[in-house]
Formats: structure tokens, sequence, C-alpha cells
């Protein structure tokens, strides 16, 4: 069984809004750093009372909290190492709740920059179109398209990339859901005719949502395995849900040459490579 934390988004939050306000003062910059270090030092305190109340606690109990632990400690130091890396002039888009958390966020950012994939495609748009669209123009070149059915959010989304300066980089496409054709069957996903007619190193498959149907996300391999690079590398986020896990094992199932790895995000992320044999070493956290 699959157990959530519910204090992970309180807990990250709290640190998104600390470090995005401090960042806001960047031209004081070592009275923020000061700050910040003493919130920390609150915050290990706080902990350190914490471990001694769950000392009389049962074993399954005190082993669920070094879990949650460990994902707090991992999202906190992934969310400071991406204001580091991009130094934003305001803060990042709030990557906690349904957004994408700062460690998937963070495995994305660095697969643009020390990877050098620069052709993104995402199904589904938010925090990560705007991760992405500061990780291109990190390195100077490609560009991000995002696929998104909800006009809502993509109006949202727009103006967060506008905000920051980041349209150049990135674009979010209207994309209705529309029927596909796929595993001898017709399911809803984002109209085709609307993908830019090129090929992608990197897919980021979050949406569409799980309301749509049962395994709503599995087309996004069938209809993009073509436009798909040498080395090019498909993302599943939410894969500690069932219906995500399965869709994985289907993909790496139907289509030769791909390997799947599980990576542990807080939300899960299943990573689908083609030509996986030749990759170099997965991100230490994959198990």
């Amino acid at each position: 069984m699959n157990l959530r934390i519910p204090y992970r988004g309180l807990v990250v939050g709290a640190v998104a809004f600390g470090l995005g306000t401090m960042w806001q003062a960047r031209r004081r910059r070592g009275a923020a750093i000061t700050e910040l270090t003493e919130k920390l030092a609150r915050f290990q305190a706080a902990q350190e009372a914490t471990r001694a109340e769950l000392a009389s606690m049962p074993k399954s109990t005190r082993k669920l909290m070094r879990e949650w632990s460990q994902v707090v400690y991992t999202e906190v130091e992934d969310l400071m190492a991406l204001y580091r890396d991009i130094g934003p002039e305001q803060a990042l888009p709030r990557m906690h709740g349904w957004a994408a958390g700062p460690d998937l966020a963070r495995f994305l950012y660095l697969e643009v920059v020390e990877r050098g994939r620069s052709a993104v495609l995402e199904c589904g748009s938010g925090s990560t179109t705007v991760i992405l669209a500061y990780a291109c123009r990190a390195v100077g070149k490609g560009r991000v398209f995002a696929l998104e059915h909800n006009p809502r959010f993509a109006s949202a989304t727009r103006k967060m990339l506008e905000e920051r300066g980041l349209s150049e980089w990135a674009e979010v496409v209207d994309a209705p859901l529309t029927e596909v054709s796929v595993g001898g069957g017709t399911q809803l996903w984002y109209d085709p005719a609307v993908i830019p007619d090129q090929s992608f190193d990197l897919v980021l498959v979050d949406g569409p949502p799980g309301s749509v149907g049962p395994q709503a996300r599995y087309p996004a391999v069938p209809l993009l395995v073509d436009r798909l690079t040498e080395d090019a590398m498909v993302v599943l986020d939410d894969a500690r849900r069932t219906d995500e896990r399965d869709i994985g094992e289907r993909w790496a199932a139907e289509h030769d040459g791909f390997g799947l790895e599980w990576f542990t995000h807080d939300h899960g992320t299943l990573v689908l490579r083609n030509n996986a044999d030749d990759e170099p070493d997965p991100d230490p956290r994959a198990v």
C-alpha cells in the first residue's frame, strides 16, 4: 500500500515560500543567507524534538517517519539547489500539491543543462514548463513545447513564463483532448495535429489527468515513438499510482530497445530510455 505523507506539502511549501521571499532581495544576499541558515537551524531543532517523541512509538511508525523525513530533506535540498543554479529574479513557481516537486524539477533541469537535451515536449503544463525554460535559457539553446487542454492552466503557465522573460524558450500549445487510436482501441488524448512537426529528446508525461479515463497517459509513447531521437527519454510523473506504473510497464513491453527505471521522487517517477544500454549512470536516487 502506498502511503502519502500529508505534511509534505506544508513543509516544502513553507520552505519554498521562504526561499522565494528571500530571493526577491538579491542585493541583500548576505542577510538572506543568514536568515535562511537560521530557519534551517530551527527546522533541524524541531526535527530533533520530534525524534525524541518517536522513541516510544511502534517500529512501523518510526520507519514511516524516517522515510518522510528523507523525502522532505531531499526536496528542500533540491529546491535550494534550483535557486542556486537558476538565480531567479523572482520566486520560482510553487512546487507542491498537484505540481511536480522540486526533486523531479531539478532532475529535469539537469537533463537539459548537463546532458544537453534541447527538444522538449511536455504533456501538461505548469511549474515544470518554467523550470525547463530556465534550463534552456541557461545553456542558450533549445525550446519547450507544453501541450495543455485546459485553457485556464494554459493561461496561467503563459503568465508565469511572461513574468520571468521566458516566452522565447517555452511555448504553451492549446491541445484539446480528442479521440486517438492506440492499443487496438480509442482513447482521449491531446490532439496530435497541434504537436510541432519535429523530433524530441525529452518528453515529460504529466497529463492528461487520471479523471479522463483509465491509463489516460498511455497514448504518449505509441503516438510519439517515431518522433523520439536515438537517445530520447520519456519521463512519467505520478508513478506511485498503480495506473501510471502499469502504463510504464506496458510501454517497456511494447517497444523494443527501451529500458524502464524507477526514481524515488515524492510523486514517483518512471523513466523510459531509448537505447537504454548506452545511457550514462542514472541519478543515485534511482532504485
